[in-house]
């Protein structure tokens, strides 16, 4: 007997029929394939599943679809890319020099002018790190065309940036060791500079995007914000907070005279002190200054003093009469610079009081200060004062 399985069939042979005529055999092995001369009696077993064969047309080959990489889209989130890294340093670089300008040199602060620039940063990083993370997904590592322009234009760009903030340092390198006069302004270029120099080459990096930089440029993100964290956590608790601390004072500074010059066009219209700053018609900042109670208005009870006493005059001005009061405030730190109008101060009388406010320089603490108005009126008097008297 001889077993034969092909293709999951069993085909089984008795010896007797193995010999027995071919032509009987041949239309079965032309049929089946079965390589036997003589195959008879063929059995399949019921037990195996049929297999059905279907044949599958040979698949057409597609055209492969290359993106486009200098599509509108991507040029403009190229470009958008670029330009807001550039801003971002700008405004980095800027708040950089505040910073450092408040912790070496101190008294050269003014203003508020770091609290704009550190809204300027924290604006502009975010839309900075979104659009340099949209383009990362279809940033080619080769440019050409127009995208290769907008990288020529911003490299060229950052790289002149970068060179000046280096020749600023040097020169400072070299005003240090020369130089013999106050040094911390030059230390605050020097160390700006260095920061700067830095920040413009690592955008100039990401710019050029060299191949071995392709796939760093996830770490240029991280990069630019922990340097960006860094310096604005120390904005924040340096010229942020004594900003802060300092915002009672400025207004006081800035408004102050305000109010005095009111009180002082009060008396010359009424003949006499305000009963309370109330009565004295302020707007914006000098009356935020009253309604908050950070100045103290007191009429003072010094005598009123005859500023004029003609006679023999065919005709004569009444005397004008003096008005004292004081303006008392309290400042929390004391003023970090001699102000160019406190020179302006006509100075004490002989009694002590000023005719005009300056509030710079002044010290922390509760400052009072004394101050004299007169009414400027007259009447006029057409009878010489003999003959009036007579």
């Amino acid at each position: 007997m001889l077993i034969v399985i092909f293709d999951r069939k069993v085909i089984i042979m008795d010896n007797d029929q193995i010999n027995e005529d071919s032509q009987q055999d041949k239309p079965f092995e032309s049929q089946n394939n079965i390589p036997n001369d003589n195959v008879s009696n063929i059995q399949t077993d019921p037990t195996a599943p049929e297999k059905n064969y279907v044949v599958q047309p040979d698949p057409t080959p597609q055209p492969v679809v290359k993106p486009s990489y200098n599509s509108p889209g991507v040029i403009v989130l190229q470009w958008l890319t670029y330009a807001f890294w550039g801003g971002t340093v700008i405004a980095m670089s800027t708040l950089t020099a505040l910073v450092l300008t408040f912790f070496i040199a101190p008294e050269a602060v003014t203003g508020d002018s770091s609290l704009y620039v550190m809204a300027a940063v924290l604006v502009l990083l975010p839309i900075s790190v979104i659009c340099d993370f949209f383009y990362m997904k279809q940033e080619p590592e080769k440019k050409t065309g127009f995208a290769s322009i907008l990288v020529i234009i911003y490299s060229i760009f950052f790289a002149l940036f970068g060179v000046a903030a280096f020749i600023v340092a040097t020169f400072s390198t070299m005003n240090l060791i020369i130089s013999s006069s106050n040094t911390e302004g030059t230390r605050v270029a020097l160390y700006s500079s260095l920061i700067i120099a830095f920040l413009f080459v690592i955008l100039f990096l990401r710019t050029i995007l060299l191949k071995k930089l392709f796939k760093m440029r996830r770490y240029f993100i991280i990069l630019m914000v922990v340097i960006v964290g860094i310096i604005c956590a120390f904005g924040i608790f340096g010229p942020v907070a004594d900003a802060r601390l300092r915002r009672n004072d400025t207004l006081i500074e800035n408004n102050l005279s305000i109010v005095s010059e009111s009180v002082n066009a009060y008396v010359t219209k009424n003949s006499q002190l305000p009963n309370s700053l109330g009565d004295l018609k302020l707007s914006g900042d000098s009356k935020k200054l009253v309604t908050d109670n950070l100045v103290t208005y007191t009429k003072d009870a010094s005598p009123k003093l005859q500023s004029n006493n003609l006679e023999d005059y065919s005709s004569t001005y009444s005397s004008a009469e003096n008005y004292y009061y004081q303006l008392c405030v309290t400042y929390k730190m004391a003023s970090q610079y001699q102000s160019e109008y406190s020179q302006m101060s006509s100075g004490p009388t002989d009694n002590g009081y000023d005719t005009y406010l300056s509030t710079s320089p002044h010290p922390a603490g509760e400052k009072c200060y004394k101050l004299m108005t007169t009414n400027d009126s007259y009447n006029y008097n057409s009878v010489p004062l003999s003959s009036s008297s007579s």
